[in-house]
């Protein structure tokens, strides 16, 4: 991996910025890149998902010293090839229901001025606008929450240039969902993105996080989403992963939770060749709570894998996790789920589930979840299964007149069901649902 990481320190380097204290910062994590290097299978996180196929690759970082926006007639997403582009390219909201920011390959398509359909002091702007015009504001929160852990980690730091920030001030509740969908279709690029979400005391958003692009090219997406909630804020947050079938995403998002903020994640996770997802909460105030909610659905070669952890700092937080995958041919997934309870952090509620469906003989599943526990009034529990369809339901179904593929279809949206619900906006639970149907059928005809 030596020649990788040579290429990778020479691509940060030739990125660093113009302006002094961004240098610095980027100088820094390039010295961290070089230390960490990239994770191996010795490293106990790493040690089921293998780089190989990302190390075959050299991936070019877009042109930093390019505009800041791009032409909105440059963007492709209107113009599907096939179905499942048609279910990626069309939005779930209706003109003016939400508020669009589109990524193409990295870079901010014109972004319309919301001011009149916001509430006063909301900002949602691209990172190197912030970074450029309004330093002070973002400087107490950027990287305040990812502190480097790995080769990535790094590399997303010292290529810090592009992203979206998103800022609540008090009281204020973004009622329309702010919706960011990155779409790429420039085969051999890398994207480097990180996104910042400051939410002020009692404010509130909905936030989606939407990634896609265009299939047979290859590709890289290297993603950080920095959250802070303060007192009694709320974030709901969907990450919905539909990359092409041989892309490359590593992703990881970081929440700070102070008293009585709440944090809703909902993840689907259906394209790529090989994803690394990771999302860590700290639950650093009392009354704090996070819900964590994940779908994974893997086919053919695909190597998904997901790493949760909850920090529970303080006593009297509860989190909730349950993550459901379906794996089919030669897949593979990863689920490693942390729970952390702090001593001292008494009435501590939380609770870990991971279930998994194998569809083939071939499909694998490695899956670890982990309580680690230093207080003693606590109520924690934790659970993971991996088994096949139920063939007395597959047998009845089939006995009904409904052929193979429409069981299998069946069943798995009962397997799910309980994770849909609770996505409460219906707009967004039915273009989800019309994703997961989509990636079914896709399997059907394997």
């Amino acid at each position: 991996m030596s020649e990788v990481l040579d290429f990778y320190v020479q691509e940060a380097a030739n990125s660093l910025s113009s302006i002094p204290w961004l240098a610095k910062y980027q100088q820094q994590a390039r010295s961290d890149l070089e230390r960490m290097g990239f994770p191996t299978r010795h490293c106990e996180d790493w040690k089921y998902t293998v780089l190989d196929s990302f190390a075959k690759n050299r991936f070019k970082c877009i042109d930093v010293t390019k505009s800041l926006y791009v032409d909105v007639s440059a963007c492709p997403l209107s113009q599907s090839k096939n179905q499942k582009e048609t279910v990626l390219t069309t939005l779930p909201f209706a003109s003016g229901e939400s508020v669009m920011v589109t990524v193409l390959n990295g870079q901010c398509l014109d972004i319309e001025d919301y001011s009149k359909q916001l509430p006063a002091g909301v900002l949602i702007k691209p990172l190197s606008h912030m970074i450029s015009e309004h330093a002070a504001l973002i400087r107490p929160y950027l990287n305040q929450i990812l502190q480097p852990s790995h080769g990535f980690h790094a590399l997303n730091s010292a290529m810090l240039h592009h992203g979206v920030v998103i800022y609540l001030p008090k009281g204020v509740c973004v009622d329309k969902p702010i919706f960011i969908r990155h779409w790429q279709d420039k085969p051999n690029q890398a994207v480097y993105q990180r996104h910042l979400i400051i939410a002020l005391p009692e404010s509130s958003a909905t936030v989606i996080e939407a990634y896609s692009g265009e299939e047979g090219i290859g590709y890289f997406t290297n993603t950080v989403t920095e959250v802070s909630l303060a007192e009694q804020a709320q974030i709901t947050h969907y990450k919905l992963q539909c990359e092409g079938q041989q892309a490359f995403h590593v992703g990881d998002i970081r929440v700070r939770q102070e008293e009585s903020s709440e944090f809703f994640s909902h993840s689907l996770s259906l394209g790529g060749c090989l994803v690394r997802s990771d999302l860590t909460i700290s639950l650093q105030e009392k009354n704090a709570c996070c819900l964590l909610n994940g779908i994974y659905i893997a086919d053919d070669n695909q190597h998904i894998d997901h790493h949760t952890r909850v920090n529970h700092a303080v006593p009297e937080c509860i989190s909730e996790q349950d993550y459901k995958g379906i794996l089919k041919g030669r897949s593979r997934a990863v689920f490693n789920g942390q729970v952390h309870v702090a001593n001292g952090a008494q009435k501590t509620r939380a609770n870990q589930q991971n279930k998994t469906i194998l569809l083939s003989a071939e499909a694998e599943i490695d899956t670890k979840p982990q309580l680690e526990i230093f207080a003693d009034d606590v109520v924690c529990s934790h659970g993971a299964t991996v088994g096949q369809l139920d063939e007395e339901a597959m047998f009845y179904l089939s006995s009904r007149g409904m052929d193979e593929a429409q069981v299998t279809r069946y069943l798995i949206q009962a397997f799910i069901a309980n994770n849909m619900q609770l996505v409460k906006d219906a707009t967004l639970c039915d273009w989800m649902l019309a994703l997961i149907n989509e990636k079914l059928r896709t399997i059907d005809h394997e």
